[in-house]
């Protein structure tokens, strides 16, 4: 049978029976105690604690959806400008980055009608903000026919493609 008892220096009554139940089997550390009088001061840092930890994964959230959301719209653009660019109104164009993290990002897509990688591919640089939709082409390359997109498959470099030396054959 649970008792509760009063610490009269803090008013808040206290269970004296659970230490033989469930507490008898937990650590020192977890264990019900017996008296807590100290336990209000304490009771705020903990609660003041949790607020924090769940201030910080509420905007760890919101940061993770609006890096989500604009990755998503850049991607998007980024197939745009290459379909623009190109004149070509090709669905597989695909969009990504060169370095993860770092500008400028990559769109590739076969020069030709054809299944993904099948053909010559145009490969374009593509960095700025986006406006009206489409993003600014920087450079890029073509890449042969059934190859990744390798370095040492590279050919045709303009713009920043060259000057960065991206193109092996130039």
């Amino acid at each position: 049978m649970l008792r509760g008892r009063t610490c009269p220096a803090c008013g808040v009554g206290t269970v004296s029976g659970l230490a033989t139940g469930i507490g008898g089997r937990l650590p020192a550390w977890l264990a019900p105690r017996e008296h807590d009088c100290a336990g209000r001061r304490l009771w705020r840092v903990e609660t003041v604690a949790l607020i924090l930890v769940g201030l910080l994964l509420a905007i760890a959230a919101i940061n993770d959806v609006f890096y989500s959301v604009n990755a998503s719209a850049q991607l998007v653009a980024d197939q745009t400008t290459w379909r623009h660019y190109t004149g070509r109104d090709y669905y597989n164009v695909s969009a990504g980055a060169l370095v993860v993290g770092r500008a400028p990002d990559i769109s590739c897509a076969n020069s030709s009608p054809g299944p993904p990688g099948e053909r010559t591919q145009i490969c374009l640089l593509i960095d700025g903000p986006i406006v009206h939709g489409l993003r600014s082409v920087v450079g890029g390359w073509r890449l042969a026919a059934r190859t990744g997109d390798f370095p040492a498959k590279r050919y045709d470099c303009f713009g920043e493609g060259a000057a960065k030396a991206l193109c092996p054959k130039g």
